[in-house]
């Protein structure tokens, strides 16, 4: 895995020249980050590009818009590396001054809204999805573990004995047993 990314920081946008307008007041906010971005301790993305629409509301700032997230992960399948991308549809109120009763989200003091926990929740709730890496993806041997994607699966009867004894977990050698007795 890579170990170079840019820092959550950058998706922090200054909103104070809309706080100053009044409600009513919108500018569109192109987002194209071709970088892995850290998002949190735990979530990395690979690439984020969109474009969101700011508007001045009573309550804070309405963002509206989308964001197409890439995303590295395993096929649920094969387990197989790879770049899951899926849109981030945001309708988000970030409340000014902050009010947990108006949102979960806020802009702080110095007039900064962080992206980096709405695109956080998104992202964990995508990766509550299964993913495959193609739609052909024949995924792991229920026997050995192998991934079919690369080898053929030999049928058990195919297979030499020895090859399915070591296929076994010795921890489930004894059932084995309890099933060949009574054969």
């Amino acid at each position: 895995m890579r170990s170079s990314y840019l820092n959550k920081r950058l998706l922090k946008v200054n909103v104070g020249f809309l706080l100053s307008e009044g409600p009513g007041s919108a500018r569109e906010i192109p987002i194209s980050i071709p970088q892995r971005v850290k998002i949190d301790h735990d979530l990395y993305l690979e690439a984020l590009q969109g474009s969101l629409l700011f508007t001045r509301t009573k309550e804070g700032i309405l963002i509206q818009g989308s964001v197409q997230v890439h995303h590295r992960r395993e096929c649920d399948r094969c387990l197989e590396p790879l770049v899951h991308v899926f849109d981030v549809a945001a309708a988000e109120l970030f409340a000014a001054p902050a009010d947990s009763n108006k949102s979960a989200f806020s802009v702080d003091a110095t007039g900064d809204i962080d992206l980096a926990p709405l695109l956080r929740e998104e992202a964990l709730i995508e990766a509550g999805y299964r993913v495959v890496c193609r739609d052909s993806c024949r995924g792991l041997s229920a026997d050995t573990g192998l991934n079919l994607n690369h080898e053929p699966d030999m049928a058990a009867a195919d297979r030499p004995e020895a090859d399915i004894q070591a296929a076994i977990d010795p921890r489930l050698a004894v059932l084995k047993r309890l099933l060949d007795k009574e054969e």
